[in-house]
Formats: structure tokens, sequence, C-alpha cells
């Protein structure tokens, strides 16, 4: 329940309920049109004489906006508030998603993904924010897992669906209605959303930058993030293009199958953040038990080198699923540590360093990709993606052995990102 006085008159018409609904929605719109150049990248490819070191530029043209907008994308929601600053975000990158419908070329298709990083920066620290205005602090955790379903849920739908598209009409009309679909669910967020309690809350402005990004907790959460979000990235931006380049499916077989590693990850994310829950109410340090799930999970990512060798696509697809599952697993845990190592007033600022540190791994690793893949084979990236999770994780351990940055913080019994 909200403090008493603190409700805003109009904040009925949407509900609690109504609030996760449209964030679920939202993450969801996001990742499919984050996946949709992914699925057509092997006949954007041939269309416009494309190599694979090209389709890297492309995806780092995201990328490097995305690293830059992440940070950013806090301190616009507080400005213009949760309603408006998700609202028009959403616009924003609905807006791009569809401008891809008209490039020619790998210049033009850099400028639309740009552009299309710029909004989708807003969607996490929006929906956190969101979810905070709504509920207390011993809901929020399941509340926030909810709304990132769409983490996954939206790389699950994009293949069949922008596949169906592009093979009844074009690619370029799976760009226009993928992007209509955002524009469609800004009407009733702007009309409905209101924020409900006004009390005051502590000022993450009272906290100087510097601070925040000299903790060891930052440094320590963001080198794993720096060596684990690349291979989340490979596995979003080059999987189709795998599955097209190195098991040779067609555009509807890629409609098919690219969408499975994806339904692991869902099964993954929900499997990580409740083992955690349940080691926390069972009396472990939260810290310990994130480690701990940590550290499973980060050995289980290596599975996906396997597809490699795997002689059938059931094998490859099994392996590659197996370490998608594992990497929500890890996310789920990594994406929690920041609310037991930082009071609350420091936690919107910790999670978009850490995430810095993460984009600037991807931009790093989409760059050595498209080198490898042209010039040698999938099978070093496959290699790399073996042991970027066990460095990141060794290296967490390492950073925080021993250190408790706030032992005054009261912990919470329930944790959970996913």
């Amino acid at each position: 329940m909200l403090p008493a006085g603190a409700r805003n008159p109009r904040a009925h018409l949407i509900g609690r309920r109504g609030v996760v609904a449209l964030l679920l929605a939202a993450t969801t719109i996001n990742y499919v049109d984050r996946q949709t150049l992914s699925v057509l990248a092997p006949l954007l490819q041939r269309e416009m004489r494309l190599t694979s070191l090209d389709y890297s530029y492309v995806v780092n043209s995201f990328l490097v906006v995305y690293s830059i907008c992440y940070v950013l994308a806090g301190a616009m929601v507080d400005r213009l508030g949760t309603r408006r600053g998700l609202g028009y975000a959403v616009v924003w990158w609905s807006l791009a998603e569809m401008l891809h419908a008209f490039a020619t070329g790998l210049v033009s298709l850099c400028v639309a993904r740009a552009l299309l990083a710029v909004g989708e920066a807003a969607i996490i620290p929006a929906g956190v924010k969101a979810i905070s205005e709504w509920f207390e602090d011993r809901e929020r955790g399941l509340a926030v897992g909810i709304f990132e379903m769409g983490l996954s849920i939206g790389p699950i739908l994009a293949p069949p669906l922008v596949v169906w598209i592009a093979m009844r009409q074009n690619w370029r009309y799976a760009f226009l209605w993928t992007g209509a679909t955002g524009l469609v669910w800004a009407i009733p967020w702007l009309l409905l959303y209101r924020r409900p309690a006004v009390a005051a809350s502590a000022s993450a402005s009272d906290v100087p930058w510097a601070k925040v990004a000299r903790s060891r907790s930052v440094l320590a959460v963001g080198l794993a993030r720096f060596f684990g979000d690349p291979v989340w990235y490979f596995y979003l931006f080059w999987l189709p293009k795998y599955l097209a380049d190195a098991r040779g499916l067609s555009m509807a077989s890629i409609g098919a199958f690219a969408w499975i590693p994806f339904v692991a990850a869902l099964a993954g994310g929900l499997a990580g953040g409740g083992i955690s829950s349940r080691l926390v109410r069972a009396g472990m340090p939260p810290v310990r038990a994130r480690q701990a799930v940590l550290l499973a999970s980060g050995l289980l990512v290596s599975a996906g080198v396997l597809s490699v060798y795997a002689a059938s696509l059931f094998g490859a697809m099994l392996a590659v699923s197996a370490g998608a599952f594992a990497m929500q697993c890890w996310g789920a845990n990594l994406d929690t540590l920041p609310t037991d190592l930082f009071p609350s007033e420091q936690v919107a600022r910790a999670v978009g360093l850490c995430g810095l540190f993460g984009s600037v791994g991807g931009i790093l690793f989409m760059a050595v990709t498209g080198y490898l893949v042209q010039h040698y084979s999938y099978t070093p990236v496959w290699i790399a993606t073996a042991v970027m999770y066990p460095v990141g994780y060794l290296l967490l351990r390492v950073l925080l052995r021993g250190y408790d940055p706030n032992p005054h913080k009261p912990r919470p019994r329930l944790s959970s990102a996913l």
C-alpha cells in the first residue's frame, strides 16, 4: 500500500498490475526492435553486400551510443518524470526502428542503429523508477523481475514474427510494423500513467558521481559485466547469422529455431533469481548467495562452445540453449548485487556505471567477432565465450573478498533481479 495522503486521484486508472503489464510490454517491444536487424542480417548482407566486418560496425554503432546513453538515461528520466521520460523514449526508438526500413547501405544502417540506441537505453532506468514509485521495498524485486522478463520474451518472439513479415511482404515492412508497435504502446502509457506517491525520497544528486565511480564494488561488478555482457550481445546480435553461415539455415529455418535459446534464457533468469533468494531466506548473506549462483552459472555458460563441435543441429541448439540458460542465471544475480552493495540513493548510478563497463566490453568483442568471422571462423569466438564468464567471476570474487562498503546497510530478506 502507498502512504496515506500520497495518492494521485488519476492513478486508479491504471493500477499496479497495469503498470507492470505495460512495462513488460515495453521491455518486450524494446528487445523485438533490437532483434529485428539480427534476424534479418543474412538477408540484408546479401542485398546490401555487407561483409561480416561491416555487420560488426552496424552492431557497434548501436552499442557505442547505447553505452553513453545508458549512463545518461537515468538523469533524463528523473528530470522529465517517469511518464514523459519513458513515453518519449519509446516514441523515439519506435521512429528510429521504422527508419531502418529506408536504409540503403552500411552508413544509413549505422545511423538508424545509433538513433535506436538513444531511446532504447531508457527502458531499464525508467522501468525500475516506475516500480519504485508504485511498490514498497519488499515487493519491488518481484515486480522488477516480471517486467524484465521482456529481455527474454522479445528475442523469443522476434525470429518467427520478423521472418513471417519479411516472407509475406519484405524486410522493410518488418521494421515498419515492429516500430509501429511501440507507437501504439505509448498511447495508453502517456494517457494513463500517473505517479501515485509524492513522498520525498533520498536524492542521488547529493552523492558525487566520483564517489560512486571510485567504489571497489563498482569495479567488481563492472568488470564482471565487462567480461559477461559481450557474450550475451553475441547471442543477441550474431546467433541468427551464425545459424545461417555455419549451419546453413534458411530464413524460414531461422524463424523456426532461433528463438529456442531465449526460452532457455527466460527460464534461467527466473531460476537464478529464485535460487539466490532461497539461499538468502535460508540465512546465507546476500552477497555470498549471489556469488554462489554466479559461480555455477558462469561455468555452465561454457557449454555454448560445444555447439561448434556438435554434428547435428539439435546438438548445437542444445549447447547454445544451455549457455543462454546460464547467462540469465548469471544476469539475475549480477543485476541484483548493486542493491546489496550500495545504499538505495546510489543504486541507480552504480547500475549505470556498471552497465557502461558491459557496453564497452560488448563494443570491443563485437569488433573482434566481425574480424574473426570474416578472416577465420566462428570457432575462436565460441572458445572466447567459454572463458569470459569464469574470468569475470574470478575478478568479482577477488575484488569483493572481505569487502563490505556499507556494513550498516539493512539487508532485505528477498532480493532478485529476475
